[in-house]
């Protein structure tokens, strides 16, 4: 029976990687990116804290100072905003529309540019309870959350076209 449940489970996980499933978060990193800075005005802002975390999560070093890296992921702007985005038939606000965004270039060690400046935004739309205030407070912050993972996912993506051969693209 054991061996059952060991072919079974073997031949699961096969089938799963086999038609590209992947945990989230797993191969958002470029291949072969062992190592790369990042530049901020705001180095302890939440992006930057949630992109240095995913970097250091897939091995890949960000060192804290010094251009030992290839590369140097300069953040040059950061964003978030929040406005009313409907109204119910009293003019009480019904849905918040929350946006984060983030501008960023990507500088080689010689101080060429490895990749241009791209801007990412998320949007969210999400129902404000007014009778509810902390609860929609705790929604708010769990959607920011959601959003800043979405961000740093949408960066390192773009990072893939640092190592990719020319001519090629993205999937």
């Amino acid at each position: 029976m054991n061996i059952f449940r060991l072919v079974t489970a073997l031949a699961l996980v096969l089938l799963l990687s086999g038609c590209g499933w992947q945990l989230r978060g797993q191969g958002m990193i470029p291949e072969g990116l062992d190592a790369i800075n990042v530049r901020a005005r705001d180095p302890k802002s939440p992006i930057v804290t949630e992109l240095i975390q995913t970097l250091r999560s897939a091995d890949v070093a960000v060192p804290e100072s010094g251009d030992s890296a290839e590369y140097t992921l300069v953040i040059t702007d950061e964003s978030r905003d929040k406005r009313t985005a409907t109204v119910n038939p009293n003019a009480r606000v019904s849905e918040q529309q929350l946006t984060e965004e983030v501008e960023f270039t990507v500088v080689g060690r010689d101080g060429e540019i490895a990749l241009p400046r791209s801007r990412v935004v998320v949007e969210r739309v999400f129902e404000y309870d007014e009778n509810n205030v902390i609860a929609t407070r705790d929604e708010e912050a769990l959607i920011r959350t959601e959003m800043r993972r979405d961000l740093v996912g949408q960066v390192l993506n773009r990072l893939r076209q640092l190592k990719e051969p020319v001519g090629e693209t993205a999937p």
